[in-house]
């Protein structure tokens, strides 16, 4: 399930937490002048419990997006290190796979967006999801990195 957030709107409910904080991190950084805010406006800001379920996606013009930093949460064995590599880097079965799989909607709607659902990991396990991915400036109105989180609960917890 996937659902556009509005700039007046504010997600509700106790799984959409890490979502609702992000976004207003979101929307305070974004300032009255600004189209979208940089990555400095929104990592310069106490992001709490939230920093290690982060990861941030440089757009380089023509090419595939390629991941400028990721949280702790991504930095396991199950991903290697993706730092410098490109999407397709990210191996199937994995929370970041699924929580990537709508960036390119945000490229073209300009406007954060959250996704939720449930995938099987590579254990064969049913894991929960919520993302959302967030457009930053490359100058003006143009998005020139994105920032996302996730995070997950498995079907039997």
């Amino acid at each position: 399930m996937m659902s556009e957030i509005s700039a007046n709107e504010s997600p509700t409910g106790l799984e959409r937490r890490m979502v609702h904080r992000l976004l207003i991190h979101w929307r305070e950084a974004l300032g009255e002048e600004k189209t979208l805010p940089s990555l400095d406006d929104v990592m310069g800001r106490d992001l709490g419990d939230i920093a290690p379920l982060i990861y941030v996606l440089n757009l380089p013009e023509g090419g595939e997006p390629e991941f400028a930093s990721l949280g702790e949460a991504f930095s396991g064995s199950e991903y290697g290190d993706l730092a410098g590599k490109p999407l397709s880097a990210v191996p199937e079965g994995t929370l970041l796979k699924n929580a990537l799989g709508y960036y390119k909607n945000i490229l073209d709607k300009k406007v954060p967006i959250t996704m939720g659902g449930d995938f099987t990991d590579s254990q064969g396990k049913t894991v929960f999801y919520r993302s959302i991915i967030v457009p930053l400036s490359g100058g003006g109105d143009e998005i020139g990195q994105l920032l996302g989180a996730a995070n997950f609960k498995n079907k039997e917890d």
